[in-house]
């Protein structure tokens, strides 16, 4: 384990020989003799921590707030310290525990709302008896549930977990807490997978290899496809912008020459202007190009033509390759176009495969003569409507009055719910595991498992567009109860564990 503040003067050090020059970063970590991958690792935790970390306090100040107003209202209803029962002080230390509280923390909690005095030890075999029994719950009723999911990593300090995310519901329904995220990491989730028929992912290699294995499609990840390209196009920015800089230098220098310099060095400045306004000019007439490009690009990623039709697979196929082709053209160009490389795979455009086969069973009658047109403005209509309300096609279907339009809705929808282009749904769960990890330091993967059927089981709140429903819910999953802590007692009680009694 790092010590935090060799982080902190790592990266800050980073940061001041940027400052001084390019290469200096490099040389300062071989002084250091701190790694590449580590140092760079290190920064973007920092910044992410920076960036997220006065949200996530803020979060889990309110969840302490409203833990401790029910402490409170116990103490007040209770008649004091003798008013918790065994099973009470138990559903307290896991309802502290998955929100993001330490063992020494929910000790304080458990004896100021009246239960008895027990030691972070305690609390500890505690959580590792209910892991134990939490993890027989997510393998029953949670893994391998959905036909669509989101594949990639989280890191919990050095340790990456490995998730699965449904896209509609984010429930977790592949977990594994690995030493590194190869493909002999990723094996046993996707083995778990029992119905999953397609991912969106990142290009990892051992995640890909792992995928291909069971058998699984690939749908790449958005924002992996276009990010290298979108990195360099800011790089080339940036060199435009120093371009500027140096044609206004080289201004200045011609203005002092004009009141104070001879002949020979007014020639020298108005030269040297001359090729700086010329690379200036070039650079920002290239970026602009290649902008306009990268925009045609991220325009073929779009469901619906901008005349109003529905988008297919070979037409932003050939969309990306004329742009690409453009690309190549110029030296900038075609470096910006060996960065997308990979938008010319098969996967890039899986998702479109996907709506085409599965709308081709929509009938004439169904559609109407314009296919495409119709389509795709169902399509826009559809997909509009899903931003703000998740409700499951299988609770429309019972509502549906089995109307054509009912049947073309309902199939439309069906369809879009399982054409994801992205993996970011992974990012949203994430969120929730670091706000624990970051209170409890490390985790278990016993522990990560309960952690999931808490989320899992638990109602989204107000002002989510899931608001009302619950992971669980939302991937249609029947549960003998609604309560995450009487499933894990149902569970127990089977398995011949008793939870309670070891509180």
């Amino acid at each position: 384990m790092v010590d935090f503040s060799r982080w902190l003067e790592t990266v800050n050090g980073m940061s001041q020989s940027r400052r001084r020059g390019y290469g200096r970063v490099s040389a300062y970590l071989q002084s250091l003799g701190v790694p590449r991958a580590n140092a760079y690792r290190w920064e973007g935790q920092l910044r992410e921590w920076y960036e997220e970390g006065p949200a996530d306090v803020a979060a889990l100040r309110r969840e302490r707030a409203e833990l401790l107003a029910e402490v409170a209202r116990l103490r007040a209803g209770g008649g004091g310290r003798a008013g918790l029962s065994p099973h009470a002080e138990w559903a307290l230390v896991l309802e502290a525990a998955v929100v993001g509280t330490s063992d020494e923390e929910i000790a304080t909690l458990l004896r100021r709302a009246g239960g008895r005095s027990l030691s972070h030890q305690t609390v500890h075999a505690t959580l590792a008896a209910a892991g134990a029994v939490g993890r027989g719950v997510y393998e029953r009723y949670f893994a391998g549930v959905g036909r669509v999911g989101a594949a990639d990593e989280i890191f919990l300090g050095s340790e990456p977990l490995l998730l699965v995310v449904g896209p509609l519901s984010l429930l977790i329904s592949g977990l594994r807490l690995a030493e590194r995220r190869g493909s002999e990491d990723w094996k046993p989730v996707f083995a778990g997978q029992r119905e999953l028929v397609r991912c969106s992912a990142d290009e990892a290699r051992g995640l890909v290899k792992a995928r291909k294995d069971a058998g699984v499609a690939l749908q790449g990840d958005l924002f992996h496809l276009l990010g290298a390209g979108r990195v360099y196009l800011a790089a080339l920015a940036r060199r435009g912008e120093a371009a500027a800089r140096d044609h206004q230098d080289a201004e200045r220098e011609v203005e002092r020459a004009r009141f104070c310099g001879g002949k020979h060095r007014g020639l020298s400045a108005g030269s040297r202007r001359g090729q700086a306004r010329a690379k200036a000019d070039r650079l920002l007439a290239e970026y602009c190009r290649l902008d306009d490009l990268l925009g045609e690009i991220e325009k073929a990623f779009a469901y619906t033509t901008a005349e109003g039709r529905l988008a297919t697979a070979p037409e932003a196929r050939a969309r990306v390759a004329a742009a690409l082709a453009a690309m190549r053209q110029t030296r900038d160009g075609e470096r910006l176009a060996k960065k997308l490389r990979v938008l010319e795979r098969p996967w890039a455009f899986a998702y479109l495969d996907g709506v085409e086969e599965g709308l081709r069973g929509l009938r004439l009658e169904q559609v109407g003569p314009d296919r495409s047109m119709r389509l795709g403005r169902r399509v826009a209509d559809t997909l509009a409507w899903r931003r703000t309300d998740k409700t499951p096609v299988e609770w429309l279907a019972k509502a549906s009055t089995g109307s054509l339009a009912d049947q073309v809705e309902l199939a439309v929808l069906g369809v879009f719910d399982e054409a994801i282009r992205s993996s970011s749904y992974v990012e949203c769960v994430n969120s929730r595991v670091r706000l624990v990890q970051v209170a409890r330091k490390r985790m278990s993967e016993d522990f990560i498992c309960l952690l999931a059927v808490h989320h899992n089981m638990k109602t989204f709140g107000r002002g989510s567009v899931r608001a009302g429903w619950t992971p669980a819910a939302l991937a249609g999953i029947q549960l003998p109860t609604e309560d995450w802590l009487d499933l894990l007692q149902m569970t127990a009680k089977e398995l011949g564990k008793p939870l309670v009694r070891a509180a």
